[in-house]
This record gives C-alpha cells, structure tokens and sequence, in this order.
C-alpha cells in the first residue's frame, strides 16, 4: 500500500471517530437548550455538520478490512497472533487461554446465552447514552494504558450479551439517564439450575442478597470483581455496578488487566474469555464486535476458537456444590441479555454509593464524565 494511501485511511479513521463523537455531543448540547426556542437549531447545526463530516468520510476509499469504528491504528487491523511459531491458519490453542483461565472471571457463568440476530445488528440500535458508555471508556482507557488498545466496539459485543445494553434497565427508552431502573440482575448463585454455589462477598451492597452473590448491572459484574474494578467516586465510595459508565470503565480495565493488546484477534479473544471462562462466549461476543465494528466476524479470529467441551451432568452437579467453582468454572451460559434473576429482584435499587464501612478497591479509577441523556432523533 502506497503512503498516500496510509495516510488517507489514517485520516478516514480519525473523521469516522469525530462523527461518534458528534453524535455523542448532539444529545449533551440538545440536554442543555432543551425547552428553549433555540434547542431545535442547536440540533439542526449539530446535525448539519455530522452529516458533512459523515459525507467526506464516504468520499474517501475504503480498504475492505478496515473497522468502521477503529480508533487510532494507522495500520490494518491485523490478522491474528504474531507469535513466529503460531500457525498462520487453523485454531487457537486452548494453551493460549491458559493465564486467562486463571484469572478470576468478571461475571458468572451463563447457563445459555443469548440469541443474537447478527445481520440486524447496528451501531445505530445501541441507545445513545450506552453507546456513549463505550466510547467515553476505550478513550479514557486509551490515555491510562495506551498498549492495551481496546476499542469500544469490543465493549459494546461484551454490553449485548451481558443485558442487551441494560435493555432490561430502561436503556430503550429515550430519557433514559444510563442507572439502570429497574436495576439489572443475575440469578442467584446458590448451587441451584446448574450454577455453581457463590457465598456472598458483599454484605448484600451491591445485589442485595446477603447470603448468596449474583452479578450485577449492564456488564453483570460479581461483586467481588466489581469491588476490585468497579473504582471509587471523588469521596472515595464504590462506583454503583448499575451505572453504564462506571461499568464499561471497569469491564475496559478489567480487560486490559491481562497485558494483551486488543487490537489483537489473539489479545482480544483471551480477554473476553478472563471475563467468562466459555468459548462459547467469546466467539458471540467477538461477532457481535465485529458488526459493530464493520468487519467480517473471522477477521477478529472467530472461525480459529475452540469449541467449550460438552458438560456432564454429573459434573455440573459435582460444581454447583463447591463454592469455589465460579472463580474456574468455564461453562457457556447464563443468564441472557436481560440479567433478570431467578427470583423476583427486590423493589429497592443498590445504592449508588454503597456503605463505606467495606473496603475500597485499590484501583480508585479515573472520574466519570457527565452521560447526556438521550433525546436526541439520532437514536
């Protein structure tokens, strides 16, 4: 490739990022003047200048692999591990995935995951203020640990499977504010319906069950991992896990904790599965990012994972009685997009500043920026 073809896909990225984020600066400046005459031509003007920015993007050429929402990388997006002695075609080891087995998973297993058209899938169906989420995180990321490289497609695939972008938390609806209301819960971890049996590690803060733990918020964090990743506000209280924007922060600093770079196929795939110990997994959540992200599914690896091994029965009863199994357990389901438990959740929502009387997790994370609401036509 020529460098004047570099640099003009160079500066194709860059327009694609400063149209997401126009989009993004529409529903602030709309929340601003909202109720005032001049709010209609606020939005007009806005609007008028992400169209034009969006038709010098479609005038400049298009390399068929090149990510529709890639962030910064001037180059390709690579085709898969650069380790010399990796094969060039064929599948991933399951050694590859071997340190990030051993890592504590951000979320609990899922007993079945969710069905996903993925030929309907947008960058316009993810509501506003999520989608804003995502952005907002892989940039602030992108400043505290550029060699991680994570993109915000990737946490929006981890957003779909987990609850359907916090569907079930009022996220459709126009004014929603990015706190899921109802709040958004997994089932209950006691050793019932194949889950393996989790004590409670929260005193009940965060999903309000003091004898057993369930995942909590749009990314479905434990509340033991969330405490770890979840970071603290300016008066040094846990963020709420029901926060979209606290909590694709931390699923992006969860993910980058691995030292892989997730511009990577390879890097990608071994952080998603730290996050969920299923093959399974991953590969739905990496063709969810790659529609997102504009390119075909097999070119973030999809087509090279291995497949999870079939479960006995005997075994997933043998787990459901350890209490330690969720922290290994690689099985491939759970509890669909909507995080909705097993059990009716209480009527109260978490605290959004949960008791300072349990320790504070070491990493304090930086400070959340304002989330417009959304009410924006662009949704």
């Amino acid at each position: 490739m020529s460098h004047l073809s570099r640099r003009i896909r160079a500066v194709r990225r860059q327009l694609e990022i400063v149209v997401l984020e126009l989009l993004a600066a529409v529903l602030a400046l709309v929340r601003i003047v909202r109720g005032r005459r001049q709010a209609r031509w606020v939005a007009a003007g806005v609007a008028v200048a992400v169209l034009a920015v969006a038709a010098t993007v479609a005038l400049l050429p298009r390399s068929t692999t090149h990510s529709v929402a890639e962030q910064t990388r001037p180059s390709p997006l690579p085709s898969f591990s650069t380790e010399p002695t990796a094969p060039a075609a064929g599948l991933l080891s399951r050694e590859a995935f071997a340190g990030a087995a051993h890592r504590a998973p951000a979320t609990a297993p899922l007993q079945r995951l969710p069905q996903v058209d993925l030929n309907g899938l947008s960058v316009a169906g993810i509501p506003p203020a999520a989608l804003a989420a995502y952005v907002t995180a892989a940039r602030t990321t992108a400043r505290l640990d550029p060699a991680c490289r994570v993109r915000w497609w990737l946490l929006a695939g981890v957003g779909l499977v987990e609850s359907g972008h916090a569907r079930s938390g009022g996220s459709a609806s126009a004014r929603w504010n990015g706190i899921a209301r109802p709040p958004i819960y997994g089932p209950v971890l006691d050793g019932s319906h194949g889950f393996a049996a989790v004590h409670d590690t929260d005193h009940g803060v965060f999903d309000h069950d003091n004898k057993w733990d369930r995942a909590v918020g749009p990314m479905q964090f434990l509340p033991s991992t969330w405490r770890t990743w979840g970071g603290t506000d300016k008066h040094g209280r846990v963020r709420d896990p029901q926060d979209i924007r606290a909590a694709a922060l931390a699923a992006a600093g969860y993910l980058c904790a691995g030292g892989a770079d997730l511009s990577q196929p390879e890097g990608m795939a071994t952080a998603i599965y730290s996050y969920n110990h299923s093959f399974d997994y991953v590969r739905l959540v990496l063709s969810v990012a790659a529609k997102y992200a504009g390119v075909d599914p097999n070119a973030l690896g999809v087509n090279r994972l291995p497949r999870d091994k079939p479960a006995k029965q005997k075994h997933q009863k043998t787990a459901a009685a350890s209490p330690s199994a969720a922290a290994s357990s690689g099985s491939a389901s759970g509890n669909g997009s909507g995080g909705s438990s097993s059990r009716p959740a209480p009527s109260p929502s978490p605290s959004t500043h949960p008791s300072s009387a349990h320790p504070s997790p070491a990493p304090s994370g930086p400070s959340l920026p304002p989330l417009p609401t959304p009410t924006s036509p662009f949704h």
